[in-house]
Order: structure tokens, then sequence, then C-alpha cells
């Protein structure tokens, strides 16, 4: 009891920031997915209760990649087999947005090698890491133009992604579609993440990671996964805690 009630008071103390952007008509979507659909389904005039219904893709908003998603050899490895605290621990921001990177431009090791040093933080062995390249604060929206932000983004070089899964994070997330992913009007780059150096490691992917400018340098990151039965991933309601 009185680890609870400390645990409470010390939560109730520090700042939290929501890391996932609103579910909602027209959001973006990764170009193949199905659209996000909310319907008004009961209503009180016509049922006398309220409840909608919802179809979406496992893959929308801010969600987690399971190995099973891209690893036809993975499928064991799906998202509710994942254990339920994988996504609470430690979590380092790399804030790139001051570069104002666009769509196509990479990452690489050196520059999160150099931030690094100048921060004196870095990821280690069962942390988080988020990467933010300023891409969801600038184009994510959801009129007639919401695509452009799913079909354009920055991204990683390998070298990148190979110096993160050296250091054996539980998860690697950006606030991008597709994390690593360059993309240019709807062409993709490579994906070393998704398919060699983090998900076949059992690395998580996390995608479309919001505010990620209101963090400071080292939060304690929390989110669960839906338990979806054979999940390839799941939607998050992510929190940063400092």
């Amino acid at each position: 009891m009185e680890n609870v009630e400390r645990l409470s008071r010390l939560l109730g103390a520090m700042e939290l920031v929501e890391l996932a952007p609103r579910l909602e008509r027209g959001m973006p979507r990764w170009p193949t997915h199905p659209h996000f659909i909310l319907d008004p389904t009961m209503t009180h005039a016509h049922d006398g209760y309220y409840c909608q219904s919802l179809a979406m893709p496992e893959h929308l908003g801010c969600h987690c990649d399971a190995p099973a998603h891209a690893l036809a050899d993975s499928m064991e490895a799906t998202i509710d087999r994942i254990s339920a605290r994988h996504l609470m621990a430690p979590a380092v921001v790399y804030d790139f947005s001051s570069l104002n990177l666009q769509a196509g431009e990479l990452i690489d090791a050196p520059q999160i090698e150099q931030m690094e040093r100048e921060s004196g933080i870095r990821v280690g062995a069962d942390e988080i890491a988020l990467v933010n390249y300023g891409w969801l604060k600038r184009h994510w929206r959801t009129d007639d133009r919401a695509q452009w932000y799913a079909t354009n983004s920055p991204g990683m070089t390998e070298a990148a992604v190979k110096l993160f899964a050296s250091r054996k994070p539980r998860a690697v997330g950006a606030d991008s579609i597709a994390c690593e992913v360059p993309l240019v009007n709807g062409v993709a780059g490579p994906n070393p993440g998704h398919m060699k150096h983090w998900l076949p490691q059992g690395i998580l992917i996390l995608e479309c990671v919001a505010n990620l400018e209101k963090l400071p340098k080292r939060v304690y990151f929390a989110a669960l996964p839906l338990p979806i039965a054979n999940g390839s991933g799941s939607p998050l309601r992510p929190v940063a805690l400092f």
C-alpha cells in the first residue's frame, strides 16, 4: 500500500504529455491502408444512447509495428504476444526538427552521435529512442491535403538504423508515418529497420508519434498496445512523463 501511494504522489507531481494525434475522419494513412471510418451508429435521439462504430487498420495514427507486420518468418511475434510492459521504459528524444528536413532527406549515424555528445544523453539497452523530424508538427492535417504527410517524409540511413540497433532499445519511434523509411511523392526508400535491424531483433517500431517537440531529452514513456489476436501492430495512446 505504501509503495502504491508513493507512486501515485510521484506520478501526480510529474508533467504528462500525450503523444498520439487524434483519431478522426480524414486523418493521414499509409497509402495502401483502408480509410479510418467513424460512424455515429447509435444516437440518443434514435436509440436512447450514444455509441460510435470504428473501422480502421491496425496501423493508424500513433501505432506500433510488431515483427509479424514485415517478416513472414516471424508470424509468432504478433502484438498480443508482446508483454504489456514492453513499451513502458525510459526514453531519449533525438530532436532534429531544427534541420527543417525535406521529404527524402536522411538522418545519418554521425548526426545522432553528435547530438548525443552535445546533450550527454544516449539511448541505452531496454530503453526507447524517439526521433523528432519535426514532420508531424509541420504537416499533419485532416483536410483534402492530409495524404501529403503520408506520402512524403524524411528517414534514416542504414548506418543510423544500425547504430540505434546496437544500443539494444525496446523500440525506436518517430513522428513520421514509417519511422526510418524516406518517402517522396508516395515512393518509399529502403526500410532497413523493418526488414533487417529492428523488427528481426525484436525492436518494435513506433510511428506517427506526436508532440515530441514538447519534451525534454529524457522522459519516461508509457504505452499499451491493444491485445489484438494475431495483431501485426496496434494503435497506441502513449504518454511521456517527466
